[in-house]
Protein backbone atom coordinates (compact mmCIF):
# COMPACT_ATOMS: atom_id res chain seq x y z
CA UNK A 1 0.00 0.00 0.00
CA UNK A 2 1.02 3.83 -0.53
CA UNK A 3 0.34 6.67 1.50
CA UNK A 4 -1.41 9.43 -0.20
CA UNK A 5 -2.13 13.33 0.82
CA UNK A 6 -6.49 13.56 0.27
CA UNK A 7 -7.57 17.08 0.72
CA UNK A 8 -11.49 17.85 -0.44
CA UNK A 9 -13.57 20.52 -0.58
CA UNK A 10 -17.41 20.12 0.48
CA UNK A 11 -19.80 22.01 -0.84
CA UNK A 12 -21.02 24.98 1.44
CA UNK A 13 -25.15 23.44 0.99
CA UNK A 14 -24.00 20.78 3.54
CA UNK A 15 -24.84 21.11 7.22
CA UNK A 16 -22.43 21.04 9.74
CA UNK A 17 -24.50 18.30 11.56
CA UNK A 18 -23.80 16.44 8.36
CA UNK A 19 -20.41 16.90 8.00
CA UNK A 20 -19.52 13.79 10.16
CA UNK A 21 -21.46 11.36 8.35
CA UNK A 22 -20.23 12.13 4.44
CA UNK A 23 -16.59 12.27 6.01
CA UNK A 24 -17.31 8.36 7.56
CA UNK A 25 -19.10 7.81 4.09
CA UNK A 26 -15.67 8.97 1.99
CA UNK A 27 -14.02 6.88 4.90
CA UNK A 28 -16.30 3.80 3.82
CA UNK A 29 -15.09 4.28 0.12
CA UNK A 30 -11.95 4.11 0.79
CA UNK A 31 -11.73 0.79 3.51
CA UNK A 32 -14.07 -0.53 0.84
CA UNK A 33 -11.34 -0.64 -1.57
CA UNK A 34 -8.65 -1.77 0.62
CA UNK A 35 -6.99 1.08 2.10
CA UNK A 36 -7.29 3.02 5.67
CA UNK A 37 -7.85 6.02 6.54
CA UNK A 38 -4.85 7.10 9.10
CA UNK A 39 -5.65 10.55 9.71
CA UNK A 40 -8.47 13.17 9.30
CA UNK A 41 -8.12 17.15 9.75
CA UNK A 42 -10.89 19.39 9.35
CA UNK A 43 -10.10 22.88 8.36
CA UNK A 44 -13.39 24.46 8.54
CA UNK A 45 -15.31 26.46 6.13
CA UNK A 46 -12.98 28.85 3.90
CA UNK A 47 -13.30 31.05 0.95
CA UNK A 48 -12.43 29.33 -2.47
CA UNK A 49 -9.48 31.14 -4.50
CA UNK A 50 -12.25 31.15 -7.31
CA UNK A 51 -15.49 29.52 -7.68
CA UNK A 52 -16.46 26.28 -8.53
CA UNK A 53 -19.73 25.17 -9.33
CA UNK A 54 -21.14 28.33 -8.43
CA UNK A 55 -19.73 28.04 -4.85
CA UNK A 56 -17.66 30.75 -3.08
CA UNK A 57 -16.91 28.51 -0.03
CA UNK A 58 -16.06 25.73 0.82
CA UNK A 59 -15.48 22.88 3.79
CA UNK A 60 -12.03 22.30 3.59
CA UNK A 61 -11.12 18.58 5.16
CA UNK A 62 -7.10 16.74 4.74
CA UNK A 63 -6.75 12.74 5.15
CA UNK A 64 -3.56 10.98 5.50
CA UNK A 65 -4.57 8.08 3.85
CA UNK A 66 -3.09 4.73 2.40
CA UNK A 67 -4.18 2.38 -0.43
CA UNK A 68 -3.52 0.70 -3.67
CA UNK A 69 -2.28 2.26 -6.49
CA UNK A 70 -5.13 -0.05 -8.54
CA UNK A 71 -7.77 1.37 -6.10
CA UNK A 72 -7.25 5.15 -7.01
CA UNK A 73 -8.85 5.33 -10.17
CA UNK A 74 -12.03 3.71 -8.75
CA UNK A 75 -11.90 6.28 -5.78
CA UNK A 76 -11.71 9.21 -7.82
CA UNK A 77 -14.73 7.73 -10.09
CA UNK A 78 -16.97 7.10 -6.71
CA UNK A 79 -15.68 11.23 -5.60
CA UNK A 80 -16.57 12.29 -9.04
CA UNK A 81 -20.08 10.82 -8.54
CA UNK A 82 -20.92 12.06 -4.60
CA UNK A 83 -22.35 15.43 -5.03
CA UNK A 84 -21.91 16.69 -2.18
CA UNK A 85 -17.55 16.71 -2.98
CA UNK A 86 -17.10 19.53 -5.51
CA UNK A 87 -13.13 19.01 -5.49
CA UNK A 88 -10.03 16.78 -4.78
CA UNK A 89 -6.37 16.23 -4.72
CA UNK A 90 -4.64 12.76 -4.24
CA UNK A 91 -1.40 13.18 -3.95
CA UNK A 92 1.19 10.43 -3.09
CA UNK A 93 3.39 11.30 -0.32
CA UNK A 94 5.61 8.19 -0.22
CA UNK A 95 8.46 7.86 -2.96
CA UNK A 96 10.13 4.90 -3.95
Amino acid sequence: MRNYEFVYILSPEVEEENLESITEKIGQMIASRGGQVLQLDSWGRRRLAYPIQKFHEGHYMLAQIQLEPEAILELKRSLGLTGEVIRYLLVRTDQE
